[in-house]
C-alpha cells in the first residue's frame, strides 16, 4: 500500500508492505507503521487502515482529537477510496495506491 501525507506543506511518500498500518507517534512501548512526528495533535496510536477484499479503510482508535474523512469527523470503521483526504491531527492523509 502506498500512502502520501503532509504536514506543514511538506509531503513525504510511504510503501506500507503488507495490507495494513497503524499510525501515530512512536515511543518506547509503541511502534507505529506510518509515523506522523512532529504533529503534536497526533496520539501515540491514532489510526489504523487497511486494504481487505478490494477496499481501503480506516479508523480512529481511540485518539484524543479523532480523524476526519472528507472533512468529516469518523466514529468506526469507514471505507475510503484511493485519493480521500484523511486527516490526523494536523496531518493530511491519502492512500495512492493498494501496491507497495
Amino acid at each position: 500500500m502506498q500512502v502520501s501525507y503532509k504536514f506543514k506543506n511538506r509531503w513525504v511518500v510511504r510503501q506500507i508492505p503488507g495490507d495494513q498500518a497503524i499510525i501515530g507517534r512512536p515511543n518506547a512501548s509503541q511502534s507505529v507503521d506510518i509515523d506522523l512526528s512532529p504533529d503534536t495533535t497526533v496520539s501515540r496510536v491514532h489510526a489504523r487502515i487497511w486494504f481487505v477484499d478490494g477496499h481501503h479503510w480506516v479508523e480512529d482508535l481511540g485518539s484524543r482529537f479523532g480523524t476526519e474523512v472528507n472533512g468529516k469527523k469518523i466514529a468506526g470503521p469507514v471505507q475510503v477510496q484511493i485519493g480521500t483526504s484523511i486527516r490526523i491531527g494536523e496531518t493530511i492523509l491519502r492512500i495512492d495506491s493498494t501496491e507497495g
